[in-house]
């Protein structure tokens, strides 16, 4: 079962119908390693599934890069205030590795919404899950020390230190790269 079958059929309990008019709607896009899905300051005219492969979300200020979120398969991604809005994202989201995404355009998501009311579960699933990602961590910023954030990082994304670079990963929590190292060897310990 493909990854979008799983999302519509098996958790949303969409039918075969309305995954083939999705299918219908719904493009795909291959992108290289390094290559940007959203580009900082563009509109973001797509959301993206992941099938496979690696994306980052970050936001660039004063040449330096700011990790705000990792997406692997199965992972909704988009810059949701950009698609919703019409308005330029205020970060990129690139491949960290070759990833191939089945891609819904926001007119195309706006068509799907006029159709049928059940297309809202669809709407609602992405919502909810975007915003539980921001929510954790969030408040694992505000009452986490940075072990707890890294355990928590190791929790979410079992699978992380095998496809992000160390660096990509400290930026994420918030600290230096020497002082992932020194986390990594107290997590060894356990």
């Amino acid at each position: 079962m493909s990854v979008l079958e799983q999302i519509l059929i098996e958790n949303l309990k969409l039918s075969n119908e309305m995954y083939n008019r999705f299918i219908e709607l719904s493009g795909t896009k291959h992108l290289k390693k390094k290559e940007f899905f959203v580009y900082q300051g563009k509109i973001s005219h797509y959301l993206g599934i992941i099938e496979s492969g690696v994306l980052r979300s970050y936001i660039e200020k004063d040449a330096e890069e700011f990790i705000k979120d990792f997406y692997f398969s199965g992972s909704f991604v988009v810059s949701y205030g950009s698609f919703l809005t019409g308005e330029p994202s205020i970060g990129n989201i690139q491949a960290l590795e070759e990833t191939h995404l089945i891609t819904l355009s926001r007119s195309a998501y706006d068509q799907l919404l006029k159709e049928s009311d059940e297309w809202y579960k669809l709407g609602k699933y992405i919502s909810d899950c975007l915003l539980i990602k921001k929510c954790r961590k969030e408040s694992s910023f505000l009452m986490d020390n940075a072990y707890e954030r890294y355990k928590l990082l190791l929790k979410t994304y079992p699978r992380i230190e095998q496809h992000v670079s160390q660096h990509y990963i400290a930026s994420y929590l918030g600290i230096k790269p020497e002082s992932l190292s020194r986390l990594k060897s107290l997590n060894i310990g356990q």
